[in-house]
């Protein structure tokens, strides 16, 4: 190249000389000037040309060297960068291979890349020997890829194992994949695997060894199988076991109701314990001593049958007896018939009770109905003959006859000891009448009659039912006690006391806390009968209170409630068809037992009218009328039975120059001594059986229409005071009782 530039710088000189020359030339003088300048301007053009072609191609030449030198220069500059690539390359490529290398032997964090890792380790030795690289580390990569082929292999055995979840391939794999140097977290799950794999084996060897040793209990199969299932033994595997479990229970459960059906010696029970037995295949003596049993059982059921339809009052007494005699013969327990004994036992009490009613029946047609003693005597027996057939369980349609006669009996009791009968009470000496010097006019010559010692008119005697002077008031209420059952039998019973003021009637009739009279003591007897007759009827119970004050009816229950007068309705009295008599809107409350009808008793007492007189420092200014109602209901046969108790403490019946009394209470005596002369002329019109009987006449009568000639049993209670200061009064009170004595009642049972 210096020695081409050198030839070229030479030439150029050589025409630049040759230039200079011919520049001289022309500048001499030629001959014809013109033609010279003409040639000596053409000769310049050509040179000019001739440089400028030659100055052209010069630096043509120049170009061409220099792209020639810069094209030498790029291609060495290119060689020595290729080669620097080559040696960076070589280099790049013996760190990717120890890289390589060095992440195939760390394979703790990515085992799952055995295989990737392998194959990059391959490609980077291929790499490095392409480069022709010739290094001891490409040996150790070439091993390396053998030993991560073993741990591959490995690790594939591995994951076939956990697959087929062998125990025994497990084990197998493990030890290969530690000897290839399997890393520890690659066989994490393996190892996992192979612990579940060893517990579901374990109890499958379990289950395996309880059955096959055939003596296993039903706890110890269900144990098993509940490890077997927790360690994730499949359920088609267990249900072999389920199905043999089943078995198992069943014929525990065959072998559970032999023994119980043995121990309870039931026939059904040991039928069907007998049956599921040879049902499930139970070979046991169980079975045979179950059958053995059955036999002595099947007769002793069939005369345990025979004594179950027993029942009592349906079974004839022979069939009782053959029922017992079977049971005996079976060899039945003495406990098994003795209800059947019972039975036989009642039944033959009951039909001595109803012979027993039939021989009082026989006596009640021959006795003597005009003896009071007689009746009772007769009564007594059938009524004690009833109770014990009642209690002995006779049926009540078998009494009908014998109830209805007893009675008959107590009603002619009643009507011998008289249509109405009057008691007579005779109060002591108060401490005031003895101040005064009084001495004692009456004297109780007997039970029944009463003496009146009259200075003016002499001795006077009277005749009542009973004569008290005063007597206790148990003794009192004994003599009228007969009424209350009147009462629950469905008659119309009236107790009433008459007398004048002061003369104890209403201690008589309501008594004092502790010494309780004739109202409360009928209260306690009336629930006593309805409670001993309670098995036979249905009993409800209604009572009202009232007074009647000056001519006017007053519903002491609703008497100081807070009801103002003008809004309570008119208590009014009506007779229904039957004869019995109402009143009108008045309060009648419902009383489930002697505290409820106590209670109500004492609220009507506190409304009572009472004032100061003469004669009684609290004189009753009001007849107090208590009405208690009494419905029956025969509980085997439906029939009713309607009954009631009016209770009356009349007021006092003293002259009103007697008793001193002024202005209202005039009034008020006026209107007490009117209705004591509407009841006299009343009592005095049923002596003389007068065929209008002026019961309309005042109230009270109206009231007690029932009570005296109509449906009623009753009883007078007469007042008397045995001071000679009251002998008026006393004579007109026994003189007025004793008239009251001749009348004649109808009594009738009301239903």
């Amino acid at each position: 190249e210096r020695k081409e530039r050198k030839e070229r710088k030479e030439k150029k000189e050589k025409k630049e000389k040759e230039h200079r020359g011919q520049e001289v030339d022309e500048a001499a003088p030629d001959g014809d000037a013109a033609e010279k300048r003409e040639k000596a301007k053409d000769k310049k053009e050509k040179r000019a040309k001739t440089e400028a072609d030659s100055s052209s191609e010069e630096r043509r030449a120049e170009e061409k060297d220099r792209g020639e030198a810069d094209q030498q220069a790029e291609e060495e500059r290119q060689k020595q960068a290729e080669a620097a690539a080559l040696a960076v390359a070589r280099e790049q490529t013996l760190t990717n291979l120890r890289q390589r290398l060095a992440a195939s032997v760390d394979l703790a964090l990515a085992v799952a890349d055995v295989d990737a890792v392998s194959a990059a380790l391959k490609a980077a030795i291929r790499e490095a020997q392409d480069a022709g690289i010739e290094d001891k580390d490409i040996e150790n990569a070439e091993v390396r890829v053998k030993e991560l082929k073993k741990v591959s292999k490995a690790m594939e055995k591995i994951r076939e194992a956990i697959a087929e979840k062998d125990v025994r391939g497990l084990q197998k794999a493990l030890g290969k994949a530690e000897e290839a140097g399997v890393p520890t977290a690659a066989l994490e799950d393996a190892k996992i695997c192979l612990a579940e794999e060893e517990r579901k084996q374990e109890a499958r060897d379990n289950l395996r060894a309880l059955k096959e040793g055939g003596v296993a209990t039903i706890e110890q199969v269900k144990e098993a199988i509940a490890k077997a299932s927790a360690a994730g033994v499949k359920n088609k595997e267990v249900s072999e076991y389920n199905a043999w479990l089943i078995q198992l229970e069943t014929r525990d459960q065959a072998e559970s109701q032999l023994k119980d059906a043995i121990e309870s010696r039931d026939v059904e029970g040991l039928r069907k314990a007998i049956d599921f037995a040879a049902a499930v295949a139970l070979e046991s003596k169980l079975v045979k001593k179950a059958s053995k049993v059955l036999k002595e059982e099947e007769p002793k059921r069939r005369a345990r049958e025979s004594l179950a339809a027993l029942r009592e009052g349906e079974a004839a007494t022979e069939d009782l007896r053959a029922a017992i005699a079977l049971a005996k013969e079976v060899g039945l327990d003495v406990a098994e018939y003795a209800r059947v004994e019972e039975l036989l036992r009642c039944q033959e009490h009951r039909e001595r009770c109803m012979a027993a009613i039939g021989l009082a029946l026989q006596e009640c047609q021959v006795v003597d109905m005009s003896s009071i003693d007689a009746l009772r005597e007769a009564k007594e027996k059938l009524g004690s003959a009833i109770k014990e057939a009642n209690e002995a369980g006779v049926p009540e349609s078998c009494l009908l006859e014998a109830d209805t006669r007893r009675k008959k009996l107590h009603n002619a009791i009643e009507d011998l000891k008289g249509s109405i009968r009057v008691f007579c009470r005779i109060r002591p000496l108060s401490s005031k009448e003895k101040d005064q010097g009084d001495t004692q006019v009456t004297n109780a010559t007997g039970s029944m009659t009463l003496d009146i010692d009259n200075k003016d008119d002499g001795k006077s005697t009277f005749s009542f039912d009973a004569v008290f002077t005063p007597g206790t008031q148990e003794e009192v209420f004994e003599d009228c006690r007969d009424l209350v059952q009147s009462a629950v039998d469905g008659y119309n019973v009236t107790i009433f006391a008459y007398g004048q003021t002061g003369a104890g009637k209403t201690f008589t009739m309501y008594g004092a806390p502790g010494n309780e009279g004739t109202t409360p003591r009928t209260i306690q007897e009336l629930y006593r009968v309805t409670a001993s007759q309670s098995a036979r009827f249905d009993y409800t119970i209604n009572a009202s209170m009232l007074e009647l004050y000056r001519n006017d009816l007053v519903d002491l229950l609703s008497k100081g409630s807070g009801v103002s007068a003008g809004s309570k309705k008119p208590l009014n009295i009506k007779m229904d068809k039957q004869g019995r008599i109402n009143i009108e809107n008045i309060v009648e409350e419902k009383c489930e037992g002697v505290q409820e009808l106590s209670e109500l008793l004492e609220r009507g007492m506190k409304q009572r009218t009472v004032a100061a007189t003469q004669m009684n420092s609290e004189s009753s200014r009001s007849h107090l009328v208590v009405i208690i109602k009494i419905d029956g209901v025969n509980r085997e046969t439906g029939e009713t039975q309607k009954g009631k108790i009016l209770m009356c403490d009349l007021a006092g019946s003293e002259r009103l120059k007697k008793s001193q009394v002024t202005e209202d209470m005039q009034k008020e005596a006026i209107e007490i001594n009117k209705s004591l002369t509407a009841l006299g002329d009343v009592i005095e019109a049923l002596t003389k059986a007068q065929k209008s009987v002026p019961y309309r006449n005042h109230k009270l009568t109206q009231l007690m229409q029932d009570s005296l000639g109509g449906t009623s049993k009753t009883l007078m209670f007469v007042n008397c005071s045995p001071a000679n200061s009251n002998l008026d009064e006393t004579l007109m009170s026994l003189k007025y009782a004793t008239r009251a004595k001749k009348i004649t009642n109808t009594a009738q049972k009301g239903t």
